[in-house]
């Protein structure tokens, strides 16, 4: 739960630098200057890879129980079942736990250099909204395999893999 509210604050946080960023562009107002910019976007690329590390380290700490669950399994076919559900939660998540962060880290660098006016703004622009895509991507498949991990954490030591009739489409 609390992994995921801290991903909740940095789509917001994310989100708010993204629209930050669009009026300071366009001079909405001409109220929003670039250290409103900044002064969101900076802790939200560190809330980012703080918030993303962390569910990396939850996926690596749950991987490391319930493989422990699975070799105290009797049954190999039960053993095997947890261990390809681990697979499955790493090969979703830890792709994700890793670019997301340094998307946002991409898009930062890619600011600085746009306020400097080394790179086109809209270089900075293309890197932000694919940074916000890439984190709702994350998200939502993070969220999904986070309650998969902790409900295959209660059934470990039940868990039984699905039978012929569930593999048949």
């Amino acid at each position: 739960m609390a992994l995921t509210l801290l991903s909740v604050f940095t789509l917001v946080g994310l989100v708010l630098s993204a629209a930050s960023g669009w009026a300071l562009s366009h001079a909405l107002g001409g109220s929003v200057t670039a250290a409103r910019h900044i002064a969101v976007a900076i802790p939200t690329v560190l809330f980012s890879l703080f918030t993303q590390s962390m569910v990396l380290f939850f996926f690596i700490g749950t991987g490391k129980l319930l493989k422990e669950a699975a070799s105290k399994r009797p049954d190999a076919a039960g053993r095997d079942f947890i261990l390809a559900r681990v697979r499955g939660f790493k090969l979703r998540t830890s792709a994700l736990c890793t670019f997301a962060p340094l998307s946002a880290l991409a898009t930062g660098l890619l600011g600085v250099t746009a306020h400097t006016g080394k790179t086109p703004v809209s270089l900075h622009l293309v890197a932000a909204a694919l940074c916000v895509l890439l984190h709702v991507v994350a998200f939502g498949r993070e969220v999904v395999a986070m309650a998969e991990t902790n409900q295959l954490m209660d059934e470990a030591a039940t868990a039984l893999p699905p039978g012929p009739e569930a593999a048949a489409p």
